[in-house]
């Protein structure tokens, strides 16, 4: 058998790409015109994080070979972002407030976690349609 084929896109997965263009609309059209209230002022774009940053620190960790296969994000993948974007951005970052402007607001780490996993349910059923294209070609 030869190789595995290319299934995840890393910066061109569509999970991305809306989660960049959802980030665009509301920072720039949503917030603005204050549309969708307390939530798309104060966890919309908490909710777009690991959406938007897994593949990024994913294709960055295959660039540099510490990730070597071309799979869908996997639960623990998602989940370790999740704990790193947790602490840093609601233990680290609110220590500095001279240097960073940062809430430290708690729902802030429930808003990374649901984003995962919406991401994280896609990017598994992905997975398996991949998998059962590949089995059939």
């Amino acid at each position: 058998m030869g190789e595995a084929p290319r299934c995840f896109r890393y910066l061109a997965d569509p999970v991305c790409v809306a989660s960049l263009v959802l980030y665009t609309i509301n920072r720039y059209f949503l917030k603005p015109h204050h549309i969708g209230g307390w939530f798309t002022h104060g966890y919309f774009n908490d909710v777009l994080c690991l959406p938007l940053f897994v593949p990024m620190v994913l294709y960055t960790q295959h660039l540099i070979g510490l990730r070597k296969h071309f799979g869908f994000p996997r639960s623990w993948e998602i989940f370790q972002n999740w704990a790193v974007f947790a602490v840093v951005f609601q233990v680290v970052i609110p220590r500095f407030p001279k240097t960073f402007i940062a809430a430290g607001d708690p729902f802030d780490i429930l808003a990374y976690f649901a984003g995962g996993v919406i991401a994280g349910f896609y990017w598994s059923a992905a997975a398996r349609h991949a998998r059962a294209r590949s089995e059939f070609a």
